[in-house]
């Protein structure tokens, strides 16, 4: 099995137990980081799994620095999952994200086969 290690970032509002279950079973390793503060996405990751639950200014803030990031560099590992009640991200395509918990089985389907 191929090692899939995880960075989880997320503002006030923790992780729904499901949505964690399904990161950890598609992952070797998970950190988590909270926003505001510092955000290590350290190089060796494989994953980075913004979770956004309400309007959280640091969550988005933190996002859209790291979709600008992405973008510049081609890496393609950041996963964005929103929480019903959370907005879009400016720039971010329906088709670049999750809403949890509506697409539970498209982001189990997407952590399985990476």
């Amino acid at each position: 099995m191929n090692s899939m290690r995880t960075v989880i970032v997320r503002g006030r509002v923790p992780l729904p137990e499901a949505l964690r279950d399904v990161i950890e079973r598609g992952s070797t390793s998970v950190h988590e980081c909270r926003v505001p503060g510092p955000t290590p996405l350290p190089r060796d990751v494989d994953r980075v799994v913004y979770f956004l639950a309400g309007p959280d200014p640091d969550v988005v803030a933190s996002a859209r620095q790291a979709l600008s990031a992405e973008r510049r560099d081609g890496s393609e590992k950041l996963v964005y999952v929103m929480a019903d009640d959370a907005p879009d991200v400016e720039g971010l395509a329906p088709t670049e994200c999750f809403r949890w918990p509506a697409d539970e089985d498209r982001l189990k389907m997407a952590f399985m086969s990476a």
